[in-house]
């Protein structure tokens, strides 16, 4: 392949990037840009060109992996998005009525217009209000007496 042909392979992959993000074609794009650097000043046969193609593509991804992560540390999550895609971690701190007896230490509550399993303390009756405290194995809201 030519010089030419990796600059367009890696100019498209680049643009793709801009229509479709998912922030992992414009460090093959990189990767075919640089390839086109070296193939103007080298003779290479395919294979020879699709081996460095993958060793630089190796490395660009890693180099953005780490560039995404420091990246990502940097950036502040507002606190009311940070339990977004978590629906149960989403009730902590917030109140709710039992709709049912404590048995055994577990109940249910009334959130919004769905029934959630709550673990509670014993003696606590139907109506009795409870404050969410933790969630358990990502679905058993966890309360206490309010």
């Amino acid at each position: 392949m030519s010089y030419i042909q990796w600059l367009s392979i890696g100019l498209t992959l680049i643009l793709i990037e801009f229509f479709v993000p998912g922030t992992y074609l414009i460090w093959f794009g990189f990767s075919a840009c640089l390839m086109s650097l070296i193939v103007m000043f080298y003779v290479l046969s395919l294979t020879e060109q699709v081996v460095i193609f993958s060793i630089i593509s190796a490395i660009f991804a890693v180099i953005g992996l780490y560039a995404y992560r420091k990246v990502m540390h940097l950036v502040k999550v507002p606190r009311e998005a940070e339990h977004l895609n978590d629906a149960a971690a989403q009730y902590i701190g917030r109140s709710f009525k039992l709709v049912q007896d404590v048995i055994d230490g577990r109940s249910k509550v009334a959130v919004g217009d769905t029934v959630w399993l709550v673990e509670c303390p014993d003696g606590l009756k139907s109506g009795d209000i409870v404050k969410i405290t933790g969630v358990k194995e990502g679905v058993i809201l966890v309360a206490s007496n309010k």
